[in-house]
Formats: structure tokens, C-alpha cells, sequence
């Protein structure tokens, strides 16, 4: 999981045998396509085209809306006129991406395609984001497609205008381009801008690029405070708001004695199952890497960071599938190491053999001890 490098080809580890099997020929071909694709049309025009073609199949698939419900009700309202003071909004504090949609005339109704355009985006920024460290392009094809048919991306797509993905994709551009102080640090800001969640992200961002600086502390408190001096109008904003709009949801209320309880009564088990929704049998291939490398490697214990912030989140916040999705940079960095390990025929056969298992297992989330089916999930949906 070397954050942040430029596009280097990993081994394949298929020399091992003398004569190149079938499934090695095919993924040399698919490779030798792909990157002829990829040199003539670029990378990333590429990959935005595969990323729409993908989100149309799962769309169809998991039977994606296009009317905004619960969380997404209450931003497309928002998208109207965000700074409105004469209407309550419990999601005022998240206002990048209404302020988007305000901006862009996508309001009301409209303001789905805004986390849609993202989704799109974030897809294949997966996709970018792999060949960068190094994954062949077959690889970082599988690794979209366990991607985009994972609660991360179909959350989005089953209950329209929940702006997540949104974070999502600035989160992973800020890793992605964790070498960039400033491009790094802006899309950081402008994450936990869209939601106040992403800064429990912040640890494994700062150790990512720690990592890359060769652990300077004066590096990485340059870019702390970088950082904070971008926040700056955003907290000034969330001051504001304290003072005009009583409901909007502030930290009183994710502290207050109901919202602890509720989460509490999660349970271990509605916890576990609901970690579990995120990736599914894809856990099971992210673990190899782990265990391979140990907890001395430096990309195992920045994983366990990762996991430790997000899992820091269920202190206050019980729908455990919809915040363990912000996990999202193990599946690309876990696959991209499970190929350095393994050679990339038996990593895109692991990764590949998860994902169609996976079908076997509807896709769900849990919210508190409850787990609904994605596909039908907006008839249990209240505000």
C-alpha cells in the first residue's frame, strides 16, 4: 500500500510456470487492451467511461431510485437555498455538496445527480488510484468491480441524494495525492466539509503522509496546520449555524444519552454483521496481505489505523454498514498489495472468485441490530 506512487507495474507472478496458461494469456491480452485503451484515450477518460457503464449495471441490479428519500430528503431541501435561516435542517452542517447543487441550479429534486456525478467519479478514481500504485490494469479492473457492487457505491444508488459518496471520492483523492501538500490538504478540507465524518479519517491520512516524508514532524505539522487554517471558514460557518438553526444535528446531540444508548444496544453481533455488509467475502481476500506481511509492516499497522478510526465512529453513530464503508481505501490498497504478494493471476482469480460468491449474499446494510436488503430498502426507509 505505497501511498501515493506514481504508476509502477507490480510483478505478475505467472512466470512461475513454463508454459503461460489460459487465464494468463487472457489477462495478458485483457492487459495489453487495456493499455493501449489507456495510452490512446488517457487514463482518466477511460476510466470514466468503464465507471458509467459499471454504475448502469448496478444500478439495474441492486434497483437503484431517482427520488430523494430520508438523509437525501433533507439535503435536496437544503440544495434550495443553504443558507435559508427561515426553514430547520438537521444536515445544515454538511453543506458542500448542497452548496454545489445550489450552485449548479441541480436543487430540490435535481440535487441526486450531484452525488451521482461524484459516484461516477469516485468509481473511476478507483480505478486511476490502483494503476498508481502499481496494480495491472486487469487487477484494478476486478478492484472496480468489487467496488462498485459493495454498500460503498450501491448505498448511493438505493437511497439517492445521500452525499457520502461525495467524501468519499475527495477522501480518496487526498490519499491518492497524499505527495501534494496542498492539493492533499484541500481535498481533505473540502471532505470533511461534505461530512464531518471524514475526519475521523484524519490519523491514517497524516501517517500516510508521514510515511512519505520519512516521518518528519515537521513535515507533517506543517500539514496539520495547513489543514486546520482551510477548516477555519467551515468552523466559522458551523458557529453560525449553532446560532440560527436549533435542529440542525451538532455534536450535543451524537453525545447526548439517547444516541449513546441506541448505539450501544447495536450489540456485538449487529455490529459484526454489519462490518461484515461492507465487502463481505472480500474481507476474507483482504486478509491475506495482512497476514502475509504481519503486523511489523508498515502498510499493515497504517490499515489497523484505518480501521480503529472508523470503528471510533460507532461510538456515536449505530448505522455500522453506512460508516464502515469509509474504510473504502482497503479495498484498493489491501487488493493492490494482495497482487504484490500472491502475482497478479491468483490475486484477480481470489478477487474475481469473491465477487461472484458474493452474489450469493444479497447485499444488505445494518443499521443498529437491523439489517435490510439494499434492493427494496426504500420501503423501510423513513426520515
Amino acid at each position: 500500500m505505497a501511498l501515493g506512487n506514481s504508476v509502477l507495474r507490480m510483478p505478475s507472478g505467472d512466470h512461475l510456470n513454463e508454459q503461460p496458461s489460459l487465464i494468463t494469456t487472457l489477462l495478458d491480452r485483457t492487459d495489453a487492451l487495456l493499455e493501449r485503451w489507456y495510452a490512446r484515450v488517457g487514463l482518466w477518460p477511460s476510466s470514466l467511461i468503464i465507471a458509467i457503464a459499471l454504475v448502469l449495471v448496478a444500478f439495474i441490479y441492486v434497483d437503484g431510485g431517482t427520488v430523494p428519500v430520508s438523509h437525501g430528503e433533507g439535503y435536496a431541501a437544503l440544495s434550495r437555498d443553504p443558507f435559508a435561516q427561515s426553514v430547520s435542517n438537521p444536515f445544515r452542517f454538511r453543506i458542500l455538496a448542497p452548496l454545489i447543487g445550489w450552485v449548479l441550479h441541480l436543487r430540490g429534486p435535481l440535487f441526486i445527480l450531484v452525488p451521482w456525478f461524484f459516484l461516477v467519479g469516485f468509481v473511476a478514481m478507483v480505478n486511476v488510484w490502483s494503476r498508481r500504485e502499481g496494480a495491472w490494469p486487469s487487477l484494478a479492473l476486478v478492484i472496480m468491480l468489487a467496488m462498485i457492487f459493495s454498500p460503498v457505491i450501491m448505498h448511493s444508488l438505493v437511497a439517492p441524494g445521500y452525499i457520502e459518496v461525495v467524501s468519499y471520492f475527495l477522501l480518496g483523492m487526498a490519499l491518492m495525492n497524499v505527495r501534494s501538500m496542498l492539493v492533499s490538504c484541500a481535498c481533505m478540507a473540502l471532505a470533511v466539509m461534505t461530512h464531518e465524518s471524514a475526519i475521523f479519517l484524519t490519523p491514517a491520512w497524516l501517517l500516510a503522509a508521514m510515511s512519505i516524508s520519512g516521518k518528519s514532524r515537521r513535515w507533517w505539522a506543517k500539514r496539520l496546520l495547513l489543514l486546520a487554517g482551510m477548516l477555519l471558514p467551515y468552523l466559522a460557518y458551523r458557529f453560525w449555524v449553532v446560532q440560527v438553526d436549533e435542529e440542525a444535528l451538532s455534536a450535543a446531540y451524537y453525545f447526548s444519552y439517547a444516541n449513546l444508548r441506541s448505539c450501544v444496544a447495536s450489540g456485538p453481533l449487529g455490529t459484526v454483521v454489519g462490518i461484515f455488509a461492507v465487502f463481505r467475502l472480500h474481507w476474507l481476500v483482504l486478509a491475506i496481505p495482512f497476514f502475509m506481511l504481519g503486523l511489523r509492516n508498515g502498510n499493515v499497522r497504517w490499515a489497523l489505523l484505518l480501521v480503529a478510526s472508523v470503528g471510533l465512529t460507532l461510538v456515536i453513530a449505530f448505522d455500522t454498514t453506512r460508516m464502515f464503508c469509509w474504510t473504502f481505501p482497503l479495498l484498493v490498497l489491501g487488493s493492490v498489495e494482495l497482487g504484490k504478494c500472491v502475482g497478479r493471476k491468483m490475486a484477480v482469480a481470489l478477487l474475481m472468485v469473491a465477487w461472484i460468491l458474493n452474489f450469493l449474499i444479497p447485499p444488505y446494510t445494518t443499521t443498529g441490530a437491523e439489517s435490510y436488503r439494499l434492493k427494496g430498502i426504500r420501503n423501510y426507509v423513513t426520515q
